[in-house]
This record gives C-alpha cells, sequence and structure tokens, in this order.
C-alpha cells in the first residue's frame, strides 16, 4: 500500500540503495566463470537464495526484481508517478495475452510480475474484452481494436497501439519527472522506427502507423528522415533532451557500427536522465531511480550470465555496465 511520509519513503529507499550492486560488483561477477558468478551473487545476498546454483540464475534475478517492485509499492507517496513506471509489466502482459486470445493460442504467456495489475485480473480482463478497470488511454485503445479485430487480425498492431497508449497515459499524468523521461524515450523509438524503417524500405504511411506520441521530435520531422540522404537525418531529428544520445547514435550508424548503439544511447540517457535526481530528499525522484537500477542491474546480470553460458566474449557486455544508475 502506498503511504504519504515523504521521508519515510526516501528513507527506505536509501536504506535498499546500499544493496545494489554497482559497477565494481558486477564487474568482479564479469571476471568468473558462470558458477562462479553465481556464488558471488549468493554472497552479496542477491536473489535470496542461499544455495542457488547456475539453473536458480533467473530465479535470482526474478526474486530480486520482485522485492523491488514490493518496496516500491510500499514506500511511494506519489503512486500516480511510481504506477507509470510499473505500469511498464502490465502492457508487456496485455500484449501477450492479446496476442494468444486472437491467434487462438494455447500457449502459456510467460507473464511479467510487479505491475499495477495482478496477471490474472488482465488475463479476465483480456478474455471478457472487459477493460473498464484500466486507464482511459487504454480503455480507448483496446476498445478500438475489439471492434476492428472482429474483421481482421494483426498482432503487430497490438503492440504499436499498446505502446502509444501507454506512453499518452504517461504524458497526461503532467508530472515533470514522467513528461521528460518518457518524452525522451519516444523522441528515442520514434528515430529508431524511422531507422529500422529506412532499412527495410518501408512506406511513409507505414512509419505514421509506428510512431509513438510526439515528445520534443515532430512527426513531420521523422517522415521528412524517412527518404532523407543519411547525412541530412541529424539536422531533422537531433533535437530536445535526447538530442545528444541521437547524435551519437546517428553517428555510430554512418561509421557502420548499427543500430544498436542507439539503442544502448536510448538506455544509458534515461536511466541517466532519473538518476541524476537521486539525492532529492524531498520529491519522487529516488524511489522511481531506484527503481530503475533494479531493472538495469537485472538486466546485466543476464547479460553477464548468458555470455558466460555461451561461452561469449566479455566485452559485449562491457558497456551496459558503464550505465548502471549513474556510476
Amino acid at each position: 500500500m502506498p503511504q504519504d511520509s515523504v521521508t519515510y519513503g526516501v528513507t527506505r529507499i536509501r536504506c535498499h540503495e546500499k544493496g545494489l550492486l554497482g559497477q565494481d560488483k558486477l564487474q568482479r561477477i564479469l571476471d568468473g566463470s558462470a558458477e562462479e558468478a553465481v556464488r558471488q551473487l549468493v554472497d552479496m545476498g542477491y536473489g535470496g537464495l542461499p544455495d542457488a546454483t547456475a539453473a536458480d540464475a533467473e530465479q535470482m534475478v526474478s526474486n530480486e526484481l520482485a522485492a523491488a517492485y514490493a518496496l516500491v509499492k510500499e514506500v511511494s507517496f506519489a503512486p500516480a508517478v511510481t504506477n507509470v513506471f510499473l505500469m511498464k509489466a502490465d502492457v508487456h502482459n496485455l500484449k501477450l495475452l492479446l496476442k494468444l486470445r486472437l491467434t487462438g493460442s494455447g500457449e502459456a504467456p510467460a507473464l511479467m510480475q510487479g505491475g499495477v495489475y495482478a496477471p490474472d485480473a488482465l488475463k479476465r480482463m483480456v478474455e471478457a474484452a472487459d477493460f473498464r478497470d484500466l486507464p482511459p488511454q487504454f480503455q480507448a485503445v483496446l476498445s478500438a481494436m475489439e471492434q476492428d479485430f472482429q474483421s481482421s487480425v494483426d498482432p503487430a498492431r497490438i503492440s504499436t497501439a499498446l505502446d502509444g497508449a501507454y506512453v499518452q497515459y504517461a504524458y497526461d499524468t503532467k508530472h515533470p519527472l514522467v513528461l521528460s523521461y518518457f518524452k525522451a524515450r519516444a523522441d528515442f523509438d520514434n528515430v529508431l522506427a524511422m531507422l529500422r524503417l529506412r532499412q527495410t524500405g518501408g512506406s511513409a504511411e507505414r512509419l505514421r502507423s509506428m510512431l509513438l506520441p510526439e515528445g520534443a521530435i515532430p512527426h513531420a520531422a521523422l517522415l521528412a528522415a524517412l527518404d532523407a540522404p543519411m547525412e541530412g537525418i541529424a539536422r531533422l531529428v537531433a533535437m530536445g533532451p535526447a538530442r545528444a544520445g541521437i547524435l551519437r547514435g546517428l553517428d555510430a550508424l554512418q561509421k557502420g557500427e548499427g543500430i544498436a548503439v542507439l539503442e544502448r544511447e536510448r538506455d544509458d540517457s534515461l536511466i541517466k536522465q532519473v538518476g541524476g535526481a537521486r539525492f532529492d530528499n524531498d520529491t519522487i525522484a529516488p524511489v522511481v531511480a531506484y527503481l530503475l537500477a533494479r531493472e538495469q542491474e537485472a538486466v546485466c546480470i543476464r547479460l553477464i550470465l548468458t555470455a558466460k553460458r555461451n561461452g561469449l566474449p566479455d566485452s559485449i557486455i562491457t558497456e551496459r555496465l558503464r550505465g548502471l544508475y549513474g556510476w
């Protein structure tokens, strides 16, 4: 349950911040084998499984994330803000459940925990096509899709529509932290969508259907960039808070380094944006920063363990580590 005390919420988060692994500890985990990495995690108190082996690695990560989500829900004194970030799990679950229902698949979906809504509650909503308990931004999109899907099924459209509803839901909070984060995220994701479509020769109409609500970059600029010379794209779309990261990503793309650099710039930029406010003592920023740090930590641990299991070089995940929680 959320509570009203700013001091209590921030103090609890400060205590738990000490348990974040940080880059130095992650580097030590990276330096060993897969089995040694798990032993190090156990020794650091990560995951709540004192007898864990390499086979338990994913359960350790899941346990740590579950604890983080529960803590955020317990200490949040601004649930309208923290719920926006927690809603990511619900959006993921809605996508899976809708796609499975509309395609008639009997597959058991891998649903995420930690969202605003219990996975079973979302499952009931999807089965009954009754979305009245969701925020209005989602109700409108899901109701429209239900009507359209009576004549045809386009699973790809589900992701695009729900992502757009999620961003609009975030914008409508009008909270400065939420707005700055999600507008920058929308700009990065819209530029990425445009670049991917350029690579496949997609049309402007297709791009228009894929774009998230505008951040700082107008849709008109993104549509113009679709057919612009590569050297002219930066002039059209590098603007707003995401400008520096977009420029670095575009420069790397021109040098043949691929689109993954821009994806990394997005991830690093977003976590640094919130992480920069983590020392506030009178806002919700430390709570959000802690949540994002735990999620980024989980990404790093999964990358390390996957690389170890598959015998991949450490260089694959080293760059990820530098973006952890602003360290």
